[in-house]
């Protein structure tokens, strides 16, 4: 059994994709500790507090929100030298081998995963093997994947088609946890039952993704989007800190609040988002976390990007905005999305976190747990 379980943990998406399965360490007693980069700030320990993590955790730096491209510049230096001396220091007072679990696309992984390779510690990547196979698109999420299945020593893959990925690409050790932790955190906000009753009330719309705020054409297309169908229905627009700031500096946060039927909500707890959308009509969104969990509820979505390297929902409950017959917005004003409604598929036994979980309770087995 390993002695450190490092969960390197940075974006609000990240803990919640990572907190069933620290959930599940934690239930086999396994020793847990999070790092937390300080990428997010907004409802971090409220997430850690409603998915009861009992788990000790160490702010490598002071945790702020970072809405501009230069203050992410700013933190990265000092998150990666932050992160390498505080593992340093745990991996000098353990006798055991140290594993670092990092998780995802974001700048946080790539932190992590480069300083727990500089410190000799095993890498661990959940949700590992996804691309859409292109290399700038989505940017620069999938630079970031590809830099780090360079650094993984233990690829935890959601699917047959990802663990083949990463075998390809001559990984030795490689899980496919059959599926994504995400299935047991929505499973844990108890949401599914919301999604089989759901209103035509209204839209929610997430958008968060660099592609989507920075190039300004595009925000601009998006903004009108939002305005012409809140002529027709509700939209709960609910505003991360990097989408607030780019529509106050392009002017359309104001123009926004002048619509009657356009609700500007702060970002939100995790169960409060999940039980919002589930109750909603359909769901647009750029987050790959989203189209995930909208797939386990079966919520139609339309995935406001060009392309993902998630397979969730494609085909049943979501589609990509490029194949939305006649254009989104008469799309969703015409009741169309209604065809994409599916059966939830949360189920109420213990998921794909479990299995990593075991994985790490029985390691040196790995055979048991579908390793390559």
């Amino acid at each position: 059994m390993p002695r450190s379980l490092i969960f390197a943990v940075g974006t609000r998406a990240q803990l919640i994709k990572v907190a069933p399965v620290i959930v599940a360490c934690e239930k086999q007693g396994l020793p847990v500790m999070l790092l937390m980069t300080g990428q997010h700030r907004e409802t971090m320990q409220d997430l850690i507090d409603e998915f009861g993590i009992r788990s000790p955790q160490e702010q490598i730096m002071q945790a702020e929100e970072h809405s501009t491209i230069l203050s992410l510049l700013r933190w990265l230096p000092r998150a990666y030298l932050g992160m390498k001396r505080k593992l340093r220091e745990l991996i000098r007072e353990s006798t055991d081998r140290a594993f670092v679990l990092v998780h995802g696309d974001t700048l946080s992984t790539l932190v992590a995963a480069y300083a727990a390779r500089r410190c000799g510690a095993t890498v661990v990547h959940l949700e590992s093997g996804l691309s859409s196979g292109r290399v700038f698109d989505p940017f620069p999420e999938e630079m970031v994947r590809r830099m780090v299945f360079r650094m993984t020593d233990i690829a935890m893959c959601p699917n047959a088609e990802a663990a083949e990925f990463m075998r390809r690409r001559g990984h030795r050790e490689v899980i496919d946890t059959r599926g994504n932790s995400i299935i047991d955190a929505v499973r844990l906000t108890g949401a599914s039952a919301m999604a089989q009753d759901a209103s035509d009330a209204y839209v929610l719309v997430s958008l968060h993704r660099f592609q989507n705020l920075y190039e300004s054409r595009r925000l601009r297309h998006l903004v009108e989007l939002v305005e012409n169908l809140a002529k027709v229905r509700t939209v709960n627009f609910v505003l991360h800190p990097a989408t607030r700031g780019r529509l106050i500096s392009e002017g359309y946060l104001d123009r926004l609040s002048a619509s009657g039927r356009v609700k500007l909500l702060p970002r939100m707890g995790y169960r409060d988002f999940i039980c919002m959308a589930a109750g909603s009509a359909c769901v647009l969104t750029d987050g790959g976390s989203n189209q995930e969990e909208l797939a386990a509820l079966g919520i139609p979505t339309i995935v406001m990007r060009a392309r993902t390297e998630r397979p969730d929902g494609l085909g049943a409950n979501a589609l990509m905005e490029k194949d939305v017959p006649g254009g989104v917005l008469r799309y969703v004003l015409e009741d169309s999305v209604k065809a994409l409604r599916r059966p939830s598929m949360v189920w109420n036994d213990e998921g794909p976190s479990y299995t990593m979980a075991h994985y790490f309770a029985e390691y040196g087995r790995p055979k048991e747990c579908g390793a390559a």
